[in-house]
């Protein structure tokens, strides 16, 4: 072909190639964004969204009903035509994201697939659109399970969520089910061994990641030893502890009284013998022949800060000494020479009005130390010893209740001999107002004088107002501070109002005051209502045979003096007979 024919034949090929329009992929915005930070672990979806919707709603027909739809990550293009699900590496799978949208699912994604997710659609049209997602992944240090020993220095323990720092949200939840919404708690070291849940949220993953810890107690820590020596002059009690403490004092239970214990001080027949704070030693010596004082139960303390203290607890007897334990088998007789616990009567006010809740505290002591303790009331047993830890080797167990129920409680008692328990009962009686009457009846008659009711708080809290609504509805307020007048028929009476008696005294009976009386008298801010009466006095039994006895006996005497009268105002005739046997008349009557 001459060259001028093969220059035509290129610029008609040129002609047609500049006049059909080439074909290329449209770009087009992906739902939810261009770019995702997801946690590693976590899972997302997107799809393309032609539209530009911001907005996920239902597929329509404008949507595009996509013929192809795939997806390419590293250089390797996944199919989405079907219901398949792609494996990538281990752990990550890749689907569809449904049969209407070209888009994606995917879970447990991981690290290596930080980067961007470009996905290829083509429609009905068959036109072409792709999207490009940049897809950020963020580690995360996940752990299930979680062991954490702590010192027994202290009386509390602070604990943490893993990754706090990194979390967004967290909330920590105890073996009692008690929620704090806190990546951080603080908690009493009241066992051995805790359990909490934390529940930690994460920047990039919809759910929350569950981590159990398990706290635990490093009982050597907590160790306290007692140590006696006895020897012709002295008694020597000594406390240890395995850490530095700042303050040691000994209490005698005898007399309530107490020594400081400082290194080398001496005080009369006492001394800190062998007392080295610095290393956790508090010894307290006592000159023999022991003093009364000096007998029964000794405590010293070991302050470990200004709201914490263990120490040893100590038996002190009068000829010997004993550190108040013995090794013996369950159901032995020594238990008799213990000391036994007595029982308390307790009254607690808590206002059904009230949503605030009552906290008692229950304790019980014993004069060795304790291995276990227990609080039963006629509810259960299910309460918890507070700082028991801290406290068994004193001898104390405490308990606090809330909303404590009425009845008989024990708390029981006992060392690592295993002996028979040692149980004190508490008589708990909760009144659901803060007073009880004195006088719930005053009997007496009209005209009596100085005729007293009497109503009077429990707990001996203090009265702000006191008042008295009569029969009739009338209120007479009065008070100890108050004088009344001369005339006045009401007056205050009771130890005072700040003792907490509420009384009233009536100077002298009239008809009007006998009835349903009120007292109120108002504590804490709150008025509260007492219902009392006065009650008229009857005739007694007694009263009643003595009058009829004695209007018997007047009777009987205007009887007695009527029957004489009327014989001495009427004389029947008479009669003599002689004696020659012929009756001879005496009177004047003629035949």
């Amino acid at each position: 072909m001459p060259p001028i024919a093969q220059l035509s034949v290129i610029l008609f090929v040129v002609l047609i190639c500049w006049s059909v329009p080439i074909g290329r992929a449209d770009t087009v915005p992906i739902f939810p964004a261009k770019s995702l930070s997801i946690a590693e672990g976590a899972g997302f979806l997107a799809f393309l969204n032609p539209n530009g919707e911001t907005v996920l709603r239902e597929a329509s027909a404008t949507d595009g009903h996509w013929i192809h739809c795939s997806v390419s990550v590293n250089n390797v293009q996944y199919s989405l035509d079907s219901d398949q699900i792609h494996r990538i590496g281990d752990k990550t799978t890749v689907e569809r994201y449904d049969s209407e949208r070209c888009g994606v699912r995917v879970k447990n994604l991981q690290k290596a697939l930080e980067t961007k997710w470009t996905m290829y659609g083509t429609d009905q049209t068959g036109a072409d659109s792709t999207g490009v997602l940049d897809v950020t992944v963020t580690s995360i240090k996940f752990i299930d399970e979680l062991n954490v020993t702590v010192s027994g220095a202290s009386s509390t323990a602070t604990v943490n969520c893993p990754d706090k720092d990194g979390s967004r949200y967290c909330r920590i939840i105890d073996a009692d089910q008690v929620v704090s919404e806190s990546c951080t708690k603080t908690v009493d070291l009241t066992q051995r061994v805790s359990h909490f849940w934390c529940h930690t949220m994460f920047w990039g993953a919809m759910t929350e990641r569950i981590t159990k810890i398990n706290l635990f107690v490093a009982e050597n820590d907590r160790d306290v030893k007692a140590n006696v020596e006895e020897t012709e002059d002295h008694i020597v009690l000594t406390c240890q502890y395995r850490s530095t403490v700042s303050l040691c004092r000994a209490l005698s239970e005898a007399d309530n009284r107490q020594l400081m214990l400082l290194d080398g001080h001496l005080s009369g027949r006492y001394s800190a013998y062998n007392t080295k704070i610095s290393n956790g030693i508090c010894s307290l010596e006592i000159k023999k022949p022991l003093a009364p004082a000096d007998v029964g139960v000794w405590r010293i303390y070991q302050q470990l800060n200004p709201t914490d203290y263990t120490g040893c607890v100590f038996d002190v007897k009068g000829r010997r000494f004993s550190k108040g334990r013995s090794i013996r088998t369950r159901g032995s007789p020594v238990k008799s020479s213990r000391v036994e616990l007595t029982a308390t009567d307790i009254e607690i006010f808590h206002d059904p009005r009230s949503s605030s809740a009552t906290v008692t505290e229950l304790s019980c002591e014993a004069p060795y130390a304790i291995d276990y303790c227990y609080l039963s009331g006629p509810t259960g047993s299910d309460h918890t010893p507070e700082k028991f830890d801290r406290l068994k080797s004193l001898g104390i167990c405490r308990f606090k209740v809330t909303n404590i129920t009425s009845g008989v409680w024990a708390c029981g008692i006992n060392d690592q001999d295993g002996a028979e328990d040692h149980l004190t009962y508490y008589n708990v009686s909760v009144f659901q107002q803060p007073g009880q009457t004195v006088t719930n009846q005053l009997t007496a008659s009209t005209g009596d004088r100085e005729q007293r009711l009497l109503c009077r708080t429990i707990l001996d809290l203090p009265i702000d107002i006191c008042r008295f609504v009569d029969p009739s509805g009338e209120v007479h307020g009065v008070s100890n501070q108050m004088k009344p007048s001369a005339e006045a028929r009401y007056r205050y009476y009771g130890k005072g109002l700040r003792e907490g008696e509420c009384g009233l005294e009536i100077v002298e009976l009239r008809d009007k005051d006998f009835g349903q009386w009120k007292c109120l008298f108002k504590v804490r801010g709150r008025e509260y209502e007492i219902s009392m009466e006065v009650v008229e006095e009857a005739m007694s039994v007694g009263a009643i045979i003595g009058i009829s006895i004695a209007a018997t006996i007047v009777l009987g005497i205007i009887g007695i003096f009527a029957y004489r009268k009327l014989n001495r105002r009427y004389t029947g005739p008479t009669y003599t007979v002689s004696s020659s046997m012929s009756n001879v008349s005496n009177g004047s009557h003629r035949s």
